[in-house]
C-alpha cells in the first residue's frame, strides 16, 4: 500500500509540473485541475455504502480535451459476506467543458484496483491487484477563476476473477462523490 501511495504521489507531482508540451507547432494553453474529493462507494457488489476519499489531477488543452490521474480509497467496504478495503489508482482519457460557471465533464480510463479482504471473520486477509476500469462524468461549478466545486459519479470495476478467495467476480461499484477543485493555466 504504502508503495502504491508513493507512486501515486509522483505520478501527480509529475503531472501538475507538466509546463511545456512541443507535440504541434500551434499549442495553446492548458489548464490544470488538482480535486479533492470525498464520497461513497456503492451498488454493484457493494452491500453497505463505504466513505471513499480520493483525489485528481488533470491537464486540459485549451478545447477541453486531457488527460486525468484519479485515486479513491474506501476501507470496510461490505461485499456480501466480505469486508474488503478497496483502492483505484485510474489512468483517464477525458473532456471538461473549457468555459463558463457550470463545466461538464466525461471521463473513462483504466487503471490498478487494489482489493484487500476475506470473509468475515478475517484471519488472514488477500491482497489483489487487478486490471480496473471506470467510466462516468459530472460537472464543475466554477466560483472563480480558481475554485470550482464538482460533483461526479463513476463506476468501477475488475477484469479478474478470484474464486479462490470467494470474492465477487469482476468486482464492481459506483462511487459518488463532491470536491473541491483548483485550477490554474499552463502555458506552453
Amino acid at each position: 500500500m504504502k508503495r502504491m501511495v508513493v507512486f501515486a504521489m509522483c505520478v501527480c507531482g509529475v503531472v501538475a509540473s507538466a509546463t511545456r508540451a512541443e507535440a504541434q507547432l500551434s499549442m495553446s494553453s492548458f489548464r490544470g485541475y488538482f480535486t479533492g474529493q470525498a464520497g461513497l462507494a456503492t451498488g454493484g457488489d457493494v452491500s453497505n455504502p463505504g466513505l471513499t476519499p480520493g483525489a485528481s489531477v488533470s491537464v486540459q488543452e485549451a478545447n477541453g480535451w486531457g488527460a486525468e490521474f484519479d485515486f479513491g480509497y474506501s476501507a470496510d467496504v461490505d461485499a456480501g459476506r466480505q469486508v474488503l478495503d478497496v483502492a483505484t489508482y485510474m489512468f483517464n482519457g477525458n473532456f471538461i467543458q473549457p468555459e463558463g460557471r457550470l463545466r461538464p465533464f466525461a471521463s473513462v480510463g483504466a487503471g490498478v484496483m487494489q482489493v484487500d479482504g476475506c470473509d468475515a471473520p478475517c484471519t488472514r486477509p488477500a491482497k489483489t491487484f487487478d486490471l480496473g476500469i471506470n467510466a462516468g462524468g459530472g460537472a464543475l461549478f466554477a466560483i472563480n477563476d480558481m475554485v470550482a466545486v464538482r460533483g461526479d459519479v463513476r463506476y468501477f470495476r475488475t477484469l479478474a476473477d478470484h474464486p479462490d478467495l470467494r470474492r465477487p467476480n469482476n468486482f464492481s461499484f459506483w462511487r459518488v462523490s463532491l470536491g473541491v477543485s483548483l485550477f490554474w493555466a499552463i502555458a506552453p
